[in-house]
């Protein structure tokens, strides 16, 4: 088994390179449900849910590994499709044949790096493909507070030693079959939860959605994210679970303040230009 700070390392690095992960586009289907209501369901209100639901009825667990299941492949499926420049049937079969090719090394080799390593892949692409039409559904500034909120959220119930329990459950839960647990991403001697991927994925969109600067390079983000989460996760030499929401919440916080300061630099010397 691998050791805990290498196996954590590679989903520090899984995480923070969500931020620069693809972006497939919005179905036009959805394109009429937009509203600023899905920032908050898939969420803060997705993780409180989630939680309140397995700490009153644990036996649904499974109902979420079957989701998960069935829904993480295809979703990884939409995310590889996106990245080839050209749509057509046969983009589609190979994104399809990519991503089932994953799944059968997850499933054929679940206990072994490799499998992880598949299974985890899966899982943030997956994440990818969510952020995105989230992203497309609801305001940025709506997804932002909302990032923000399930990062406040998230450590509210780690810290209150309210998730310990539910996420266990969750965690543990299979769908049958020896199917790979896609409804959590597990690497070596650790783990994080399907929602502390996908708030990177959402900040990453963010990002590349912004319509004004001074936004940074989605790339220098990643870093920013990984660094972030790098400091945070020494708190594990004191504890055993962190909310790793809450790093992705810091990042973005970082570059809020950086860039209303750079506005606020540039208020200034279009006053004093004026002036002069």
């Amino acid at each position: 088994m691998l050791g805990f700070w290498p196996s954590d390392g590679v989903l520090l690095v899984t995480q923070a390179s969500l931020v620069c992960g693809p972006r497939p586009a919005l179905p036009p289907a959805l394109a009429r449900w937009r509203s600023a209501t899905w920032a908050w369901l898939l969420l803060p209100l997705s993780l409180g849910g989630t939680i309140a639901v397995l700490a009153l009825l644990p036996g649904l667990s499974v109902v979420y590994a079957w989701v998960a299941a069935v829904g993480v492949p295809v979703l990884a499926a939409v995310a590889l499709g996106s990245w080839f420049p050209a749509r057509s049937r046969a983009t589609a079969a190979i994104a399809v044949l990519l991503a089932g090719c994953l799944l059968a090394l997850a499933w054929v080799d679940h206990g072994a790096l490799l499998g992880q390593a598949a299974a985890v892949a899966l899982t943030a692409l997956s994440c990818c493909s969510i952020a995105s039409y989230l992203a497309g559904l609801a305001p940025s500034l709506v997804l932002r507070l909302a990032l923000v909120a399930m990062a406040v959220l998230d450590a509210v119930l780690v810290f209150g030693r309210l998730l310990e329990k539910p996420n266990d459950t969750l965690n543990a839960a299979g769908a049958g079959g020896h199917l790979p647990h896609l409804q959590v991403a597990v690497f070596g001697s650790a783990l994080v939860g399907y929602g502390d991927l996908c708030v990177a994925a959402v900040l990453g969109n963010v990002i590349a959605a912004a319509a004004y600067p001074p936004w940074p390079p989605r790339w220098a983000v990643a870093l920013l994210v990984l660094a972030c989460s790098a400091l945070f996760d020494l708190l594990f030499l004191a504890v055993d679970t962190l909310p790793a929401t809450v790093p992705v919440a810091a990042a973005l916080g970082l570059v809020e303040v950086r860039r209303h300061g750079q506005r606020h630099r540039a208020a200034c010397d279009n006053r004093n230009d004026y002036q002069s």
